[in-house]
Order: structure tokens, then sequence, then C-alpha cells
């Protein structure tokens, strides 16, 4: 048997070719559900950077001592 890279997908084409459909629709959540939680994973990343990354330089007002 060849080798694949896609296990959890063949493993649902067997349980659909089995007539197991509760158990395919269960895989198919399970992997739909890891996929998304990746996703977000690096969209945290990405949001978490956005707004801790190191600050730049602004320009500030040289008047201000903040005793308004």
């Amino acid at each position: 048997m060849p080798e694949t890279n896609f296990p959890g997908e063949v493993s649902i084409v067997d349980k659909i070719s089995n007539q197991d459909r509760a158990s395919a629709i269960d895989a198919i959540h399970d992997l739909l559900f890891a996929k998304a939680s990746d996703a977000m994973a690096d969209y945290k990343k990405v949001v978490a950077n956005t707004f801790f990354d190191e600050p730049t330089e602004t320009e500030t007002d040289e008047t201000d001592n903040g005793t308004d």
C-alpha cells in the first residue's frame, strides 16, 4: 500500500465505504475541529504580535509635561 500524507482523510473515506456513517461523521467533525483550532492558534499569534509588539518611535510634544 502506498504511503499517504492524509491518514485522517483516508480513514474517513474508509468509514464511508464501509457504511459506518456515524463514525465517519464523528471523524469529519474531529478533523474540522482540529483544523479550525490550528487556524485560530495561528491567528492568535498574529493578533498578539499586533497588540504586544515593541512600540514604534512616535513623535511626542516636548511642551506637554502632564500637568494640565
